[in-house]
């Protein structure tokens, strides 16, 4: 009898939970439960990378140190290529938003979220001039949340890029 009661509050309990889930709506819940995603602007310069394996870092040859993958530099000014690479995300991701203040024009950040669920993940790139003239790109995602994200981010900034 006592056993019925436990599983009936537990079954009960994760009805509530899913329906204020639903309710909602995903995206805030999870800020409700983890905070705002957008966190600030991902310091290329100084900043760790996560301790889990949750992000993805993309650079040209050297702007950063052990990325998960080089870019090649492009030929338009840093605040061009920043536009152009916001223009590419946004038209083929329907849940990013761009959430920096374009005080600067050779940044961008974006929050976007999984599918299905919902989870939030935020998008960072800057743009710089190369000695030879180009223009250098960094891009740095991160899943808020979890420890890994089987790859996604990965495979974001790869599609963004134009890596196979």
């Amino acid at each position: 009898m006592m056993l019925k009661i436990v599983l009936s509050c537990v079954l009960l309990l994760a009805g509530v939970s899913i329906a204020a889930f639903i309710l909602i709506g995903r995206e805030r819940s999870w800020e409700l439960i983890a905070g705002s995603p957008d966190t600030g602007q991902y310091d290329f310069d100084t900043a760790q990378r996560s301790a889990t394996s949750n992000d993805a870092l993309a650079c040209s040859p050297g702007l950063c140190t052990d990325p998960d993958f080089e870019i090649g530099a492009f030929d338009d000014a840093p605040a061009i290529a920043i536009e152009r690479l916001s223009q590419r995300l946004l038209a083929a991701d329907p849940l990013a938003r761009r959430v920096d203040d374009r005080k600067n024009p050779a940044k961008a950040r974006f929050v976007t979220h999984s599918p299905l669920m919902r989870f939030p993940d935020v998008i960072h790139l800057e743009a710089r001039a190369m000695p030879d003239g180009r223009t250098g790109i960094m891009a740095y995602a991160k899943a808020q949340l979890g420890e890994s994200d089987m790859g996604k981010n990965r495979d974001r900034l790869k599609a963004l890029l134009g890596k196979p």
